[in-house]
């Protein structure tokens, strides 16, 4: 057996038992001119996934440094693929970066190609983790939360690049691909060729408890003392109303003690607008929006961060309020 050889068996091996793999050597192939020149000559392996196939043309190559990956990256596309020894994330993630698809014999994979996102993180030393592990324990990561959040307000992002998708989230191209593969394995998502939500209703329930756990947490924001009628405040385009203040303007049930107010604006350029003194126990929290901007807001969006927002606070006032937005909004 050939080295090349050892380095296909052992990748296809960890490969997980949703995944069926065939490969062909080089030399087993018809000529073919597309495939016998350049750096991805080694074969040509066909990935069958959800009763799908999807081809590649193969390099096999153990990959130590960075120079190693030059002359790939530079003829890398969707439908190549590299097979290589174990990848240190810092290889690993270049070849992410730069579009490289690539399995290697540890267990990793991340692939991208027209219809098929994998990402797969190899378990060898670590404690086996998985999303129902975090689902049980109640958190989800604050990546995939953010990406859970512009999948819930707009659906159809599920169907644009991943570029694109990171974008209206505002996460890195590899947390996409990280969190898709997380709720795919949960069979919250299909990432077949037609890729579409599956079961909502647990998106929203884990939705709830990944705002209070890992966003929440981190959105920072300055508290402000605030005494007035909270819709005098000088609100423009940029601005979202969360909490209760989101719950008033979706049902005139609540009239809200505590404000939270989302801005894209500078937070200093917005205290200076909002003319309010810092108070650490202040009732108007103003905080940074998490989303990207092109994430376009709707009312949906608006009941996401309403439900969260409510939720978080345990007041059993505002979780009677929550489950109304909920039947009407979500």
């Amino acid at each position: 057996m050939t080295k090349q050889s050892s380095l296909v068996l052992n990748a296809m091996a960890l490969l997980p038992a949703h995944i069926k793999a065939q490969f062909i050597e080089n030399d087993k192939l018809i000529q073919n001119d597309e495939l016998n020149s350049g750096s991805f000559t080694d074969g040509e392996l066909c990935l069958i996934v959800s009763g799908d196939n999807y081809h590649f043309y193969v390099a096999v190559k153990n990959i130590h440094r960075k120079e190693s990956l030059d002359s790939l990256l530079g003829e890398s596309a969707s439908n190549t693929l590299l097979i290589c020894n174990r990848l240190t994330s810092y290889l690993a993630d270049i070849c992410t970066q730069k579009g490289l698809n690539f399995i290697d014999t540890a267990g990793n994979v991340r692939i991208d190609n027209n219809g098929l996102h994998l990402w797969i993180e190899s378990q060898k030393g670590k404690t086996q983790k998985t999303f129902t592990d975090e689902t049980k324990s109640n958190k989800l990561g604050e990546g995939s939360a953010k990406l859970l959040f512009a999948l819930l307000s707009k659906p159809e992002i599920l169907n644009v690049s991943y570029r694109e998708m990171a974008e209206y989230a505002s996460i890195s191209l590899g947390m996409v691909s990280k969190g898709l593969g997380i709720f795919e394995e949960e069979s919250l998502i299909s990432l077949g060729k037609n890729r579409r939500i599956l079961d909502v209703k647990r998106m929203l329930a884990i939705w709830v408890e990944a705002y209070r756990l890992s966003i929440r947490p981190k959105l920072g924001g300055v508290r402000l003392e605030y005494k007035g009628n909270w819709q005098d405040l000088p609100i423009e385009e940029g601005d979202y109303w969360g909490g209760e203040a989101a719950a008033d303007v979706l049902t005139h049930y609540l009239y809200p003690q505590y404000l939270q107010l989302f801005t894209r604006l500078p937070l200093q350029k917005k205290l200076a607008q909002l003319n309010c003194r810092t108070n650490l126990e202040g009732a108007l929290w103003l905080v940074p929006a998490f989303w990207g901007t092109k994430l376009e807001w709707t009312i949906k969006s608006q009941a996401l961060l309403a439900v969260a927002e409510l939720e978080a606070s345990k007041d059993s006032r505002n979780i009677e309020v929550a489950r109304m937005i909920y039947e009407k909004y979500l």
